[in-house]
C-alpha cells in the first residue's frame, strides 16, 4: 500500500545528496520543501511539491493507495538516538537532590553514589525487571520522536551481569518498533571489589567480558570511560584493541570531566565516534577530523550535572560531523526526550536549528551506521519520520518544552499517535 501525503506545511529531507553525513557547513541544508507531498510504503518513494505530484498522478507515474491532507504539519526524519543507558534499575533522585545543595557529580561518587549507586541495583534486579524498566523509556522516547536509538550496558560491572544487561536489549531489539543498536561498556567505572586493583578488572574485560560478548554476539561497538579518575589512556587503548581483534567497533566516553586526549585516542583507534567532549581540546577536534570520527554531543548531561557545554560551534567550524543524543542514564542526564536536547544545543550550545536537526537525524544514524537506511528522506531510505503540529520546523526550537509530535512512522507503519490536529 502506497500512502500520499499531500499538502505538508513543511517537510524537512535533510537530503545529503547520497553522503552518509554532514560535516561543517553542509549540516545548515535540511532540503525543506514547502506545500510538500511525501509518498511512502515501507521505504520513501518521492517526495516534491503539491504541485508536482498532481502532475505526476495525471500522468500516471505514481497510483496512491491512501491520500492524506497535511495541512499545518511539519514532517522530519525521526531522531535517531546514538548514546542512551536506558536499560538499568533504581532511581538516584537523591543524588539530584544533593548536586542542588552543592556536591558535585565527583564528590556523590566518591562516596560510592554515582554509577555505582545504579549498578548495586542492577545486580539486584532480574532481567525482567531491566527490560520492562528500558521498555517504559523506550516508548516514551517513541512518542517524543525517536526512531532508533543505542542503548549501553555498563551497569553490572561484572560478567555475569553485564551479560544480563546485553540480553535484556537483546529482547528490547524483539519488543519495541525501532532500530537498536547494543554496546557493551564494562568499562563504565571500576566495581567495588575492584577498587584497589583496578588493573586486574582492566585484565578480566580483556581476557573473560569482552570474549564472551563477541562469541555470544549481544554487542554492535565496546565503550569505555576514558577520562579522569576512570579509566587511563593506556587502559582504554588495551580496551579498545581487544575488542577490535575481537570484532567490535568503538564509541568513547571521552573528555567530559577533563581534558585527557580521551578524543585523539578515539581518533587513533578509529572509532565511530567519541562522546561527551566537553574538554576537548584543539588538537583532539584537528584528530578527530582527520580520522573522521564523529562528534556526539550531549547538552542535557551538561546541563543537569552544571558542566560546561561542548564546544559545538568551534567543532562545526572545523568541518567535524557533528551528532545529538540524549544520554538518558538515572544519574546524570535523566531525559529520553531529543526534543529537548534540540532546545539545549541551540540555546546553550549556540547550533542553528537547521544543525540541530541534522545532528539529530543524518548525523546521528551515521554515529550507529545506520544512515544508509535512514536518517533522511530520500527515496530508498525507510520510511522513520515524525509528524509535529507546527507550520514550520522552527516552532518545534520557538515553543519549547512541549512535545511537538503528533503521529511517529517507523518504516511506513504508524507507531504512536500523541496529539490530533485539523
Amino acid at each position: 500500500m502506497q500512502t500520499l501525503f499531500t499538502n505538508i506545511s513543511s517537510l524537512v529531507t535533510v537530503n545529503s545528496n547520497g553522503s552518509l553525513k554532514k560535516c561543517g557547513i553542509e549540516m545548515s541544508d535540511i532540503g525543506e520543501l514547502k506545500d510538500a507531498c511525501l509518498l511512502f510504503d515501507d521505504k520513501i518513494i518521492w517526495m516534491g511539491t503539491t504541485k508536482e505530484a498532481e502532475n505526476k498522478i495525471i500522468n500516471g507515474d505514481i497510483n496512491p493507495d491512501i491520500f492524506r491532507n497535511m495541512k499545518g504539519t511539519t514532517i522530519l526524519p525521526g531522531f535517531v538516538d546514538s548514546h542512551t543507558h536506558i536499560v538499568f534499575a533504581g532511581g538516584r533522585s537523591n543524588e539530584f537532590a544533593k548536586r542542588l545543595r552543592g556536591s558535585t557529580y565527583q564528590e556523590i561518587a566518591a562516596e560510592g553514589g554515582g554509577i555505582l549507586a545504579t549498578v548495586n541495583a542492577v545486580r539486584k534486579a532480574s532481567i525482567d525487571e531491566l527490560v520492562e524498566n528500558g521498555y517504559n523509556l523506550a516508548m516514551s522516547a517513541i512518542s517524543h520522536g525517536t526512531t532508533a536509538l543505542e542503548i549501553k550496558s555498563g551497569y553490572g560491572l561484572d560478567l555475569k551481569n553485564e551479560i544480563k544487561m546485553l540480553e535484556a536489549i537483546k529482547k528490547l531489539k524483539g519488543m519495541l518498533p525501532l532500530t537498536i543498536k547494543s554496546t557493551f561498556i564494562g568499562s563504565h567505572d571500576f566495581p567495588p571489589e575492584y577498587k584497589n586493583d583496578r588493573e586486574k578488572y582492566v585484565a578480566l574485560i580483556c581476557n573473560e567480558m569482552l570474549p564472551a560478548v563477541a562469541e555470544q554476539n549481544l554487542a554492535d561497538y565496546c565503550d569505555a570511560f576514558v577520562d579522569k579518575g576512570y579509566y587511563t589512556i593506556e587502559q582504554g587503548e588495551r580496551i579498545f584493541q581487544k575488542a577490535l581483534d575481537l570484532g567490535l567497533k568503538l564509541k568513547v566516553h571521552a573528555d567530559e570531566l577533563a581534558d585527557v586526549s580521551a578524543a585523539s585516542l578515539a581518533a587513533r583507534m578509529g572509532a565511530v565516534s567519541a562522546d561527551h567532549l566537553l574538554f576537548i581540546s584543539d588538537k583532539s577536534i584537528a584528530d578527530m577530523k582527520k580520522s573522521g570520527t564523529i562528534a556526539t554531543l550531549l547538552p542535557g548531561t551538561a546541563y543537569f550535572i552544571r558542566m560546561p557545554y561542548a564546544p559545538a560551534r568551534k567543532m562545526i567550524e572545523e568541518g567535524l560531523t557533528v551528532a545529538l543524543a540524549t544520554d538518558c542514564n538515572p544519574g546524570s542526564c535523566f531525559t529520553e526526550n531529543m526534543q529537548m536536547i534540540l532546545s539545549l544545543a541551540v540555546i546553550n550550545m549556540k547550533m542553528t536549528a537547521e544543525e540541530a536537526i541534522t545532528a539529530a537525524t543524518l548525523n546521528g544514524a551515521a554515529a550507529l551506521e545506520l544512515s544508509d537506511r535512514m536518517g533522511s528522506l530520500v527515496p530508498g531510505k525507510e520510511a522513520n519520520f515524525i509528524v509535529c503540529n507546527t507550520n514550520s520546523y522552527t516552532d518545534i526550537f520557538y515553543h519549547f518544552g512541549v512535545n511537538h509530535i503528533s503521529e511517529v512512522w517507523v518504516k511506513g507503519e504508524r507507531v504512536i499517535t500523541n496529539l490530533s490536529y485539523a
